[in-house]
């Protein structure tokens, strides 16, 4: 199992890798399918509302509905029905997307079950909200559909044929069939939208909205492609006469070619089994323990005696898991952090924003004001210690190194240095000074790819430190020259590129920065 996930997850890296190629990391769609997915949502509400306004909730007056947008001579009406259609379809697609990257990533584990099981049902409610919308056009494929969703209906249990006759029988059909579509049409989104932010509730920071390049560039798609394919009704529905064929949109319109290959039971128990799957993942050991092995089993905890409630920690955190409370004990600061444990990742961030995470402290056991149990700041440092002074070479280099994006000890030889983390985020900018005082000549920082941080936030956080734009920040004296960050996920060549290029430029660096510059405050923070 452990090798079909570490496959998996390869495969994504390429993946993300070839789309990096074909634009900006920044604009890249492969990691930006859940903000697209939502932006497909707001396409189809705004599109959805006008198309409300000018729809006719009557047998006789819903085909003609469609068929005057179908037509208008300015296109305006085209432009609008095509943007509402492929919005939709783009919506389940991109969803589905956003699902099976998730999973090939393992983000349905440990303390991230939360977001996976409530994304689950929203898969149900915008199939609900997509199939009822082809049946308000009222045409031969709204016919089809609505026959053959009462066909399916009645292979439950639960459904009565009264129910079926009286809400999903052609021979039963009214105006007040059409009310209860567009009710159910227009109900659903809301419960849909509702759902998203259930779904989004433990993650912070969220990005519900794509780069602006992605956004505009998704609007231009589906006008055009309005305008070239546009949707249109096929003929008015014939409860008398049933097409033999007539095109499907296979996003929404699948189950019928399903239930016809598998029967009505089949079709009920595979998507029941598939959903059943899906909300099990999380609590599968055999996969909690192969994805487990990849962080820190142990929650962060807090320290009150290094804690000075300044609340970095809680802004940075990526999953919302500390926040900030009254003190409990008697020292002057008004508040304290607060790791709530099961929403803990254990990815490190938190460390890395602490400012009493330092090496430059006096005390010989330090103690930050927030750590992982696991990985605390004084074994780093001293493990720190220990490897710049193993160093040789004219051009010696210390690499931290994320464990999410690869192992990268195997680099380490007598000029080169590695120094694992849990995540980039982790790391306190005075480490990377401390090691430049120690004896390195240059620091390369190694994480995921830039924008796909398995810990989403750890590259912006990282990047901000390093330009001092966030706290803790990189002190202004500090070489930056010395200094190289690679985001390069599990691309080998990139890493060993980013150690050759800042090897290469040392020895033109004709000056050597001495402890004046490079130092640190040897004042305790507290």
């Amino acid at each position: 199992m452990s090798e079909m996930l570490r496959a998996l997850r390869n495969g994504d890296e390429n993946l993300t890798g070839i789309f990096d190629g074909a634009f900006a990391p920044a604009n890249n769609p492969w990691r930006h399918l859940g903000a697209l997915a939502f932006l497909c949502l707001v396409i189809v509400g705004a599109t959805g509302i006008i198309a409300f306004v000018l729809y006719d909730t009557s047998v006789t007056g819903a085909y003609e509905s469609g068929r005057r947008l179908q037509l208008d001579p300015l296109l305006m009406g085209r432009i609008l029905r095509g943007m509402h259609r492929y919005a939709a379809d783009a919506f389940m697609f991109l969803s589905l997307l956003h699902l099976v990257r998730e999973a090939v990533r393992g983000h349905y584990a440990g303390v991230r079950w939360f977001s996976w099981i409530t994304g689950i049902p929203l898969l149900w409610l915008l199939w609900i909200a997509g199939i009822s919308g082809f049946w308000l056009l009222w045409d031969e494929r709204a016919l089809y559909s609505v026959t053959a969703f009462a066909e399916w209906l009645q292979a439950l249990p639960i459904a009565s044929d009264q129910l079926v006759r009286n809400f999903m029988t052609t021979d039963a059909l009214s105006d007040r069939f059409f009310s209860l579509i567009v009710f159910m049409h227009v109900s659903v989104p809301l419960f849909l939208l509702a759902g998203i932010w259930i779904h989004v509730q433990r993650i912070s920071q969220v990005r519900i909205w794509p780069p602006r390049a992605l956004t505009t560039s998704c609007l231009a798609m589906f006008v055009v492609l309005a305008l070239l394919v546009p949707a249109e009704s096929l003929g008015p529905a014939n409860t008398g006469n049933m097409a033999a064929s007539l095109s499907l949109d296979w996003f929404y319109l699948f189950v019928h070619p399903l239930v016809d290959f598998l029967s009505a039971q089949g079709t009920w128990w595979l998507l029941f089994l598939s959903t059943l799957l899906l909300f099990a993942l999380p609590f599968m050991p055999n996969l909690q323990g192969t994805l487990r092995s990849r962080v820190a089993s142990q929650p962060a905890v807090v320290d009150l005696t290094n804690c000075n409630g300044c609340s970095r920690c809680a802004a940075d955190c990526p999953f919302g898991a500390v926040v900030m409370v009254d003190r409990t004990d008697q020292l002057s600061h008004k508040q304290q952090a607060f790791v709530v444990a099961d929403q803990c990742v254990a990815c490190g961030i938190c460390v890395g924003s602490c400012p009493s995470s330092t090496p430059f402290r006096r005390i010989e056991d330090i103690v930050s004001g927030i750590e992982l149990p696991g990985t605390p700041v004084v074994a780093l440092r001293k493990q720190l210690q220990r490897e710049v002074a193993a160093l040789t070479g004219p051009a010696k280099i210390m690499l931290f190194s994320c464990k999410q994006a690869a192992d990268w000890r195997t680099l380490a030889d007598p000029s080169t240095a590695v120094l694992p983390l849990e995540c980039a985020g982790m790391l306190p900018p005075s480490f990377i000074e401390y090691a430049l005082r120690l004896g390195a000549d240059g620091v390369v920082i190694a994480g995921c790819r830039e924008g796909d941080c398995e810990f989403r936030l750890a590259d912006r956080w990282v990047q901000d430190r390093l330009t001092g734009a966030r706290e803790p920040r990189l002190r202004a004296a500090a070489p930056r020259e010395r200094i190289a960050v690679v985001w390069s996920g599990n691309q080998y060549a990139e890493v060993v590129q980013a150690i050759e290029s800042l090897r290469s430029i040392l020895p033109k660096l004709t000056s050597t920065p001495d402890s004046q510059t490079i130092g640190h405050s040897d004042e305790l923070l507290h």
